[in-house]
């Protein structure tokens, strides 16, 4: 069966057997903090993208029910942002919520309605603006709204009271609701992915949820990507300070931090069985993960180019498709080629297609960064060790069985030259021959050059599978 990424199946009462991040500590910490107020309150849960925040959500919002009875709802505004004032998302999930688990409350629920209609025909303007300027073109609109706004700004004046009385009877309508629903906990509403949607929309969501949903035992939860968010802000708002914006709307921010890439690379390889799938084809596993190892590798430039949990399991994902495809005549050094190239293509495509075209600056910059891997577990020479090695495939790359012979006799001239060979650099250059030298088992004429060709093709294959917008799998 062709496994990829899926949402985390998160069992009702083992809510974090499938956690494969060890999310419970923070969970359970931020749970305690949350359930012991029932005062309106906004928290955001901060991190990027790709690091688990959707997972982690899902996650709280499991945990608050299993272990506190804590009532909420979860939606993506992302996938809601295409109506056309985010209230009507919120009621509409909280609508949803009540004729499931409180049907008692339908009757309740018809104030709400009526008092928030009322509210989200008053912000007709902005919506105007925002929604139908891409249609028919913003100096149009404007026109509309100024019209619109002119004929209308004597009857605002004249209602103030009335629109003031209207949004403390929605608050009202919304606060008996909550109580009748849990008059000792708070009411959680999670709302995901903010940062993704179009800029309009974040920002009314953020002013919806500070300057009408003020109620009593009403929390609000964000889960965003603050950097994103802050460039949905400033397209509309110009350079301005995101950080004293965001305060307004937010009562107190976490950041996500992510777990050990070392771990979350071993629960991987666990989760997609590669070397189960190795095993069936009859290739030998031995050493995944040591110094030449494609796991040992892919935890190392993981870390070294800062991928995030997201790319790294897309990297893990595309693994899987090229073991499943590949024939039994592929050694170890196929995995560690492989490794390299899909973390170099995460990292930066351009110095990918340098490398696979050629590029002899693309190497270069390639190298120097692979020098700059620090792991405090392997000791100097093993690290170094590794790092020629890379360096080798590096230089090898696209040489014809030609090309590489002459660099191999232009670097066992310069070897040569060294006269201390006990010393660190003659080492390290007698490696570096080596490898360039090596070819697996009884194979002469199989070296790196030809591996990378092998490899180049089959990452070549899984690229065309689109696994950019799947969700991440922990």
């Amino acid at each position: 069966m062709i496994t990829i990424n899926k949402p985390i199946k998160i069992p009702d009462h083992d809510i974090f057997k499938n956690d494969l991040l060890d999310r419970k500590g923070t969970i359970e910490d931020l749970s305690n903090l949350i359930v012991s107020d029932i005062q309106p309150f906004v928290f955001s849960v901060n991190a990027d993208w790709g690091a688990g925040k959707t997972t982690f959500i899902k996650l709280w919002q499991a945990h608050l029910k299993e272990s506190y009875k804590v009532k909420s709802i979860y939606f993506s505004a992302w996938e809601d942002d295409f109506t056309s004032d985010p209230l009507i998302a919120i009621l509409g999930e909280l609508k949803a919520y009540i004729e499931e688990n409180h049907n008692e409350l339908k009757n309740n629920f018809e104030d709400v309605k009526k008092t928030g209609g009322k509210i989200i025909r008053n912000s007709l303007p902005l919506i105007l603006k925002g929604v139908a300027g891409k249609v028919i073109g913003d100096e149009t609109v404007a026109k509309m709204v100024s019209d619109f706004v002119e004929n209308s700004t004597t009857a605002l004046i004249d209602n103030y009271q009335k629109e003031k009385t209207t949004l403390e009877k929605f608050k009202n309508s919304i606060a008996k609701i909550l109580k009748k629903i849990d008059k000792g906990q708070p009411f959680i509403v999670f709302i995901d992915e903010l940062d993704r949607c179009r800029p309009l929309y974040a920002i009314e969501c953020l002013e919806r949820i500070k300057h009408i949903f003020g109620i009593k035992r009403l929390i609000f939860v964000l889960s965003i990507d603050k950097k994103n968010l802050a460039k949905s802000i400033q397209s509309q708002y110009g350079n301005i300070d995101t950080n004293n914006y965001l305060r307004r709307f937010i009562d107190l921010e976490f950041d996500l931090k992510n777990p050990s890439i070392d771990k979350f690379c071993d629960v991987l390889c666990q989760k997609f069985e590669l070397n189960n799938i190795l095993e069936n084809k009859e290739i030998s596993t031995n050493g995944v993960n040591e110094g030449y190892g494609y796991l040992f590798a892919m935890k190392t430039f993981a870390a070294s180019f800062k991928l995030s949990l997201r790319q790294v399991e897309q990297i893990f994902t595309k693994l899987r498709i090229i073991f499943r495809v590949i024939q039994h005549r592929i050694f170890f050094e196929h995995f560690l080629v492989l490794a390299l190239f899909e973390s170099l293509k995460s990292y930066d495509n351009n110095l990918y297609l340098g490398l696979i075209n050629g590029k002899e600056e693309d190497k270069k910059t390639i190298k120097a960064l692979i020098v700059t891997i620090k792991d405090e577990e392997l000791q100097d020479r093993g690290l170094e060790m590794f790092e020629t090695r890379i360096s080798a495939i590096i230089d090898a790359t696209t040489l014809s069985d030609d090309q590489l012979n002459d660099l191999i006799k232009q670097k066992e001239e310069e070897l040569s030259t060294i006269g201390d060979e006990n010393s660190r650099e003659y080492s390290k250059f007698y490696n570096y021959i080596k490898f360039l030298k090596r070819s697996p088992e009884k194979w002469d004429t199989y070296r790196y050059n030809q591996i990378a060709k092998t490899v180049i093709n089959k990452i070549d294959f899984a690229d065309r599978f689109n696994l950019d917008e799947r969700p991440l799998h922990k």
